[in-house]
Formats: structure tokens, C-alpha cells, sequence
């Protein structure tokens, strides 16, 4: 290189038993589960994807919050449903509320499916951008994807983990989901041996 040139880093770093890829737009290392951006313009740990209607990435520290925002929302549009449906005449219907019902039926189908999807993602201890893209990712691509994945645990521990991972969850609980905390306060993710998925997960994949 020229002289005076700060020489580049490495791509790829080995910290413990798992490589860390270099991000050249934040100039750092990426802990596991870990994905750069475009959008936000910032690397999101435990990246499961950017939401445009939220205007944000969902990552580890609002996945859960993400995830009971998706259940109030299925839960809000069933009640007004439900509503509408009781004040219909049937001697008499109104358009305007028949119109009505059917946009609020189509957004809770939407939602409702959204939701199953992302309770698939928590039962298996995944997240929407590694199953989609898993065998365009480095700590992945090397593994079969029907063995399951290599972060998952019986269904218990992966909710424990999936609810349990945030910065602002408290450490008692995080003790409890047995989540250990890197040197940035973030989780600290381990590829472990996989684990086949139950016949539970495996459905609800097969259906998303």
C-alpha cells in the first residue's frame, strides 16, 4: 500500500471459536447474528429485518416488542371485526360498512400470518433475514437448513432466549435464558450442534 495508508483490516476475525466478519461501513467486527443496514446505516444485532412501516430495523434489543405489537394488532382488528359484524342489518346492510369489514378482514389475514411466521422464527430461534437468505451467510451457508438451527434449544429455552436477549432485560432474567453478555452489553451467540426441529416448528415452517 502507499505510504501512510492505514492498512485494511482483515475480512474476517476469529474471537473464541466463531468468526466475526468486517463491516466496512462502521469499520467493526460483527458479533454473530449480526448484519449491516443499508436503510438505518448502522449494523443491528440479531438483524431480523427492516420494517418499513415501522421506519426501523427489528433486532435484538425490539424483537420482542416487535412481536407483541404484532399480536395487539391481529387482536385489535379481530374486536373490530367482531363489532362490525354485530352492528351489519341484514334487512338493510350498510356498503360502507361491509367495504369496511372486508379491509379489516384482509389486514388481520395479513397480520395474523405475519404473526405465525415470527412465532415459527421464536420457536426455532431464527430470524426472517437468516432463514431466508441462510445460504448466503457465512455461518451458515456450511450447514443444513432442515437440521435446524445451530443457535436453537428445546422450544422453552428459545422463547426464554427470544424474550431475553434485549440490553434492557433485566441480568436475572438473562441468567435464567442462560445468555451470556459480550464485551458491548450485547448477547454473545454461540453456533452449537443442531437440533432437529419438533414436529411443532416443523409445520409451522412448512405453512410460512
Amino acid at each position: 500500500g502507499l505510504v501512510g495508508e492505514t492498512p485494511a483490516a482483515p475480512s474476517v476475525a476469529t474471537k473464541g471459536a466463531s468468526q466475526q466478519r468486517w463491516c466496512k461501513r462502521c469499520q467493526l467486527y460483527q458479533p454473530l447474528r449480526t448484519k449491516h443496514c443499508y436503510d438505518c446505516n448502522r449494523c443491528v444485532r440479531t438483524h431480523d429485518h427492516h420494517c418499513p412501516w415501522l421506519g426501523t430495523c427489528v433486532g435484538e434489543n425490539n424483537r420482542p416488542l416487535f412481536y407483541c405489537f404484532l399480536c395487539l394488532q391481529a387482536l385489535e382488528l379481530a374486536c373490530f371485526f367482531v363489532e362490525g359484524v354485530q352492528g351489519i342489518s341484514i334487512l338493510e346492510p350498510s356498503v360502507i360498512l361491509v367495504v369496511g369489514l372486508l379491509l379489516i378482514a384482509v389486514f388481520f389475514i395479513m397480520s395474523f400470518c405475519l404473526l405465525t411466521f415470527h412465532s415459527f422464527l421464536l420457536l426455532a430461534n431464527l430470524t426472517t433475514w437468516e432463514h431466508i437468505s441462510w445460504t448466503r451467510i457465512s455461518y451458515l451457508k456450511h450447514l443444513s437448513s432442515e437440521r435446524g438451527s445451530p443457535f436453537g434449544r428445546s422450544m422453552r429455552d428459545n422463547v426464554c432466549m427470544y424474550c431475553c436477549s434485549p440490553a434492557w432485560c433485566p441480568e436475572r432474567l438473562r441468567r435464567c435464558a442462560a445468555l451470556r453478555r459480550d464485551d458491548d452489553g450485547g448477547t454473545s451467540w454461540e453456533l452449537s450442534e443442531q437440533r432437529p426441529p419438533n414436529c411443532l416448528v416443523r409445520c409451522c415452517g412448512d405453512n410460512c
